[in-house]
């Protein structure tokens, strides 16, 4: 009896040549299928670190720990997000608090780098040297809880620079405060207008935008003895729009404009989105829950050489916006999967209207910026908001 030629299928996964593994590999766009790939066997997380493979996909992070690969996966838990507080808003950094201080980290590298408490804020006024002395900083601290700031946006600008907008909500005003990774104290400028909004960093240097869509330059100076971080100089560059924030119309609707600050490789945009409001009926201290369908969203460049903004009507092809409460940036998409010159957006964000309600859930949505169409690429996808909202993740 002839016998059989033997079988050329590999005895078991581990078998599978590390090149045909690499090949598999580059057909998984979303990072949680990467994930499990890379768990298979120790061949294959060779596969998964070995070049030649596309980047992933970004991921939506919602605030359980839970994350979606777009353009569309199953639910996968990330425990190293676990009891986040804030997004940075640069690279894959997310804020976790704790009653000593807070600390960086990032979910894929688990990197951590800390940062002064809130609490830990000294004052300087801009363009003097001399600092508020110890005993009126404990003064200021004595107020009283309520007068401790909330995070409103925190970016790692460099090994040596970590900037944040701080908001005071007792007094209705925002600063802006700097220091180093691992430093004791925040410094901050006695600033009480303009009201910030956003911030970025841009070819080394800090930019502001302030409510009207002022964009102003925020010089950093160091102290050469300590190492610490300063702000030198808060100067205008750019003006507004001449906008109001709000606006009401005769059928009882209320336009609700946002603004966002986008490092767009060499340019900085402004982003500004519209948002269609309506009352509930007899509350108008009260909205119904918007529609994605509602957002309008308008891009402006700003234009250094003339000292305003220039609006743009496209992003390009294969640049794409993602825009949260904490998170902007600007990405290049090479994907057939994500088409480019669109917006990802997350719905009902609470920073800017607290009319929403108990009821209302977020969700994410993408404005297609050349017929202004609004669709959703998650549609199964909603959460409540808690301590923490979603944001971006770009592994």
């Amino acid at each position: 009896m002839e016998e059989a030629p033997p079988s050329r299928l590999p005895a078991s996964w581990a078998d599978i040549p590390v090149e045909l593994a690499g090949l598999v590999l580059g057909r998984l766009p979303a990072h949680v299928d990467r994930v499990r790939f890379a768990a298979v066997c120790p061949q294959w997380r060779v596969a998964a670190r070995q070049g030649n493979v596309p980047p992933p996909m970004p991921m939506l992070l919602l605030p359980d720990a839970t994350v979606y690969s777009l353009p569309g996966s199953k639910p996968f838990h990330f425990p190293a997000c676990t009891g986040y507080t804030n997004a940075c808003g640069t690279g894959n950094w997310l804020v976790f608090s704790g009653k000593d201080g807070c600390f960086l980290k990032d979910p894929f590298t688990n990197e951590t780098v800390t940062v002064p408490a809130l609490s830990r804020t000294r004052f300087q006024r801009v363009g003097q040297d001399d600092e508020f002395s110890d005993e009126a900083e404990h003064e200021w601290l004595g107020m009283g809880e309520g007068k401790l700031p909330d995070a409103y946006k925190i970016i790692f600008c460099s090994p040596h620079l970590i900037a944040a907008i701080f908001n005071y909500r007792s007094e209705l005003i925002t600063r802006i405060a700097v220091c180093q990774p691992g430093a004791s104290s925040w410094w901050s400028v006695l600033v009480n207008d303009p009201q910030f909004v956003d911030i970025t960093f841009h070819q080394g240097k800090l930019y502001a935008l302030g409510r009207g869509d002022t964009l102003f330059a925020v010089d950093i100076s160091v102290d050469h003895s300590t190492g610490n971080p300063w702000v030198s100089q808060i100067q205008q560059v750019i003006g507004g729009l001449l906008c109001s924030r709000m606006k009401f119309l005769p059928d009882v609707v209320l336009i609700l404009k946002v603004s966002y600050l986008v490092e767009s490789h060499c340019a900085v945009l402004l982003v500004r989105q519209e948002i269609d409001l309506r009352f509930k009926a007899g509350n108008r201290g009260s909205i119904e829950i918007p529609e994605a369908e509602r957002s309008r969203f308008e891009v402006y460049e700003a234009n250094f050489g003339q000292s305003q903004w220039t609006k743009v009507t496209t992003l390009g092809n294969d640049q794409v916006l993602f825009l949260c409460q904490w998170f902007c940036r600007s990405v290049n998409i090479s994907h057939n999967e994500i088409p480019g010159d669109r917006i990802f957006f997350v719905d009902n964000d609470e920073r800017y209207y607290s009319g929403y309600g108990k009821e209302a859930s977020g969700s994410c949505s993408v404005y297609g910026m050349r017929n202004g169409e609004v669709s959703t690429p998650l549609p199964m996808v909603s959460w409540k908001p808690g301590k923490a909202f979603a944001t971006w993740l770009f592994p």
